[in-house]
């Protein structure tokens, strides 16, 4: 997975393949019931090509993302 930043928020890079988009979409749907505040856009090609899952919201939103990143790059250790 490799993350960067995009227009109005952050962008996420994952394998293309049918079980981590299966799972990218019920965190999706999991996530937009506490988060109304965040659009979530998934995109996704044929084949096995790389999937992107862009978060984007105001710059409130863009802050809690960052907020939220750092406080779990933290909690990790990294």
């Amino acid at each position: 997975m490799a993350l960067r930043k995009s227009n109005g928020g952050l962008q996420y890079s994952f394998p293309g393949d049918s079980e981590t988009l299966r799972l990218v979409n019920r965190w999706v749907g999991l996530e937009r019931r506490c988060c109304p505040f965040l659009t979530f856009t998934v995109i996704s090609t044929g084949g096995n090509e790389q999937m992107i899952l862009r978060l984007t919201g105001s710059e409130e939103a863009k802050a809690f993302l960052l907020r939220e990143l750092r406080m779990n790059i933290d909690r990790i250790g990294y």
